[in-house]
């Protein structure tokens, strides 16, 4: 993120962000200091800025990911985009093996990736089917997956944000460097795994997840 905007949001945003936060809980499981995958339920376009108002001490290191695949989001969103270093992807043709690479250097450089694995925003009561992108990138990295959940609290817009203890994968990595990666076989694991982080955002946001 753009140091200007970087700037921007703890004085001038960030105020108004808190007054609708009632409560920050589990932020003793956030790791400060070195790279993760952020993951998380994803109601609106407002999500950016209480999850950069949890993480404004590294606002810096976060990048989120952003769908750039028309021209009204392009409008929106372009500007957005660029101040804060935000990592775009075509949801109508995802070169997933590139963008896998570049949050893969990311991560590697102690930066923070933030990903909604519902693949949209999602107003529902109940959460949409996790993609599979968080895992994969877990796997094939090392870097631990911290799930956050953000839920309606009483009174007008606020909210209350839980954040999980971070989930490792060791068993399964080394299950894969000793089978290889058999195609169907990886796509269970990604799916069976991917179900496990959605319930676990799901018992922090208290959404159901019925996949």
């Amino acid at each position: 993120m753009k140091t200007i905007f970087a700037f921007f949001c703890k004085f001038l945003l960030f105020p108004i962000t808190n007054f609708f936060t009632k409560e920050i809980i589990g932020k003793e499981n956030i790791p400060w200091t070195n790279g993760f995958i952020l993951v998380a339920n994803h109601a609106n376009g407002l999500d950016h800025w209480f999850i950069g108002n949890v993480l404004r001490k590294r606002m810096q290191d976060l990048r989120f990911i952003g769908a750039m695949d028309n021209l009204k989001l392009f409008l929106q969103s372009g500007l957005l985009y660029y101040f804060s270093d935000t990592i775009i992807i075509n949801r109508k043709k995802v070169d997933r093996k590139s963008i896998l690479e570049k949050m893969a250097e990311c991560l590697k450089n102690d930066k923070i990736i933030v990903i909604y694995p519902e693949g949209d925003s999602n107003p529902k009561r109940e959460l949409l089917r996790g993609k599979t992108g968080a895992v994969e990138l877990a796997l094939k990295t090392g870097f631990p997956i911290v799930p956050v959940g953000m839920a309606k609290a009483r009174g007008f817009g606020k909210r209350i944000i839980k954040i999980g203890k971070p989930l490792y994968f060791l068993e399964e990595q080394q299950l894969l460097k000793e089978t290889g990666q058999n195609q169907k076989e990886y796509n269970l694991l990604l799916r069976k795994i991917t179900d496990q982080v959605m319930r676990e955002i799901s018992n922090l946001c208290s959404k159901p997840y019925l996949y």
